[in-house]
């Protein structure tokens, strides 16, 4: 029995002594998981999703009043658009699929759900679905079911409801941050991605509407130095994915761009990260610091569901970066009856005739009518106006100034002082191209 009593006392102190050492020594990250093991590694990426899940409407009333106001958004064919997305990834097979946040429309659990079914062929092809949430997708209190003449309130995603329906991200981390649903893949021998939630929303059901700025938590960015510091110790470049903005966009960015960007930007700097993408603001910008005082380029997507209807499509080396914009083509996935649908066939043209429509006339309209036109000035002004808020969001805003001068509106605006500086400011981007950005570590 002494003898007995001895080993296991022995075992007790090994054990002990075993867990000191864990404590003192952390596992080496030199054997981290990695996404994949091809050379050369090719990620879709998008945002802004908005997705909300057929059985949560039925096309009635209050939905036809939702979809009426959803500026710009093309919520009633999302699903014939992600069908589409998903059967050309199949096709195409790219390592990832990357969504940077408001993946729901208004954060219904039910969304979630509906959209983690609608990409599982791809886990299931082998091709890695990493997602992080948006402003709209944790604890929304805006989620809602729409019946006849009336909207009712829904299950709200939780954030351990958000791990589990988008699990693949979590399931194959490198590491994930203790107080955010932000973690750390590495998607082969030279490449980390940092998925990062930098929203801020309640610790529980909201009933009130979402936070439109973001935040990263001091322990966040701890978080990241550690990450940033292990990639550099692997020999790993790093890129940042996250919802809100690094850099200032537009003239019109409160509450877009991160609140504690500034903090972030000098931490991405020391550690030489090129890129980071993020979304939120429903426009295809590439930008440099406007600043320029940090390295740091920026991809803002555009939105999923909003025009111009493109994805990106990043092609990685060791030493390259190449990233350029690809349009939904939904033609060759449409049932005969969605082939009779002339929205569907041409979707780029459907896709900015409703932004214009929805989004923009409405806006400029009331900008326009504020500034004091009236008559045809209020009309040709509002359509000039309409057509720069369209280049913008789509990108399509780096020439074509001659053009524009031709439209009866331009005058009008230049010669209304309430709209001129607006107006210049949105006319020519001075920064980078949109929809292509090639760099060389």
């Amino acid at each position: 029995m002494k003898r007995l009593v001895a080993i296991i006392a022995s075992l007790v102190a090994m054990c002990g002594f075993a867990a000191a050492l864990a404590f003192c020594y952390p596992q080496s990250t030199d054997h981290e998981p990695v996404l994949s093991n091809e050379s050369k590694p090719i990620l879709w990426v998008t945002s802004d999703t908005h997705f909300i899940a057929p059985s949560l409407h039925d096309e009635k009333h209050a939905w036809q009043l939702i979809n009426g106001s959803a500026a710009g958004k093309d919520l009633t064919d999302q699903p014939v658009a992600i069908h589409a997305f998903v059967q050309e990834a199949l096709k195409q097979k790219p390592t990832a699929v990357i969504i940077t946040g408001d993946v729901t429309l208004n954060g219904e659990l039910a969304s979630a759900k509906s959209i983690a079914k609608r990409l599982r062929p791809l886990q299931n092809a082998g091709i890695h679905v990493l997602i992080i949430p948006g402003n709209h997708d944790i604890y929304d209190g805006w989620a809602r079911r729409f019946k006849g003449k009336e909207q009712y309130k829904t299950t709200q995603i939780s954030p351990e409801a958000w791990r589990k329906i988008f699990s693949d991200g979590y399931q194959h981390e490198a590491s994930e941050d203790a107080d955010s649903l932000s973690y750390a893949v590495n998607l082969n021998q030279n490449y980390q991605l940092l998925m990062l939630d930098d929203n801020i929303y309640t610790v529980q059901p909201s009933n009130i509407q979402p936070m439109t700025g973001g935040r990263l938590r001091p322990s966040t960015l701890n978080w990241i130095r550690q990450r940033l510091e292990t990639a550099k110790k692997q020999h790993r470049q790093t890129l940042v994915f996250m919802h809100h903005n690094l850099y200032d966009h537009n003239s019109h960015s409160v509450g877009w761009t991160l609140d504690n960007a500034n903090a972030l930007r000098k931490l991405l700097a020391e550690y030489k990260v090129p890129v980071v993408f993020s979304g939120h603001i429903h426009a295809q910008d590439i930008s440099a610091d406007p600043s320029k005082k940090y390295p740091t380029k920026e991809i803002v997507s555009a939105s999923f569901s909003e025009t111009p209807g493109i994805y990106g499509v990043v092609t990685l080396t060791k030493d390259t970066f190449s990233y350029r914009t690809q349009k939904q083509n939904l033609t060759p996935y449409l049932t005969a009856t969605q082939r009779t649908y002339p929205r569907l066939l041409n979707y780029q043209h459907h896709l900015e005739k409703d932004f214009k429509e929805t989004q923009a006339l409405p806006i400029v309209w009331q900008e326009a009518r504020d500034a004091g036109l009236r008559g045809d000035d209020l009309k040709n002004a509002t359509t000039f106006l309409a057509e720069l808020n369209w280049r913008f969001f789509s990108g399509n805003d780096s020439g074509g100034l001659d053009t524009l001068k031709e439209m009866a509106g331009y005058k009008v605006v230049m010669g209304n002082s309430h709209l001129r500086k607006r107006a210049q400011a949105m006319l020519i981007d001075h920064n980078l191209p949109d929809h292509r950005l090639f760099l060389r570590y």
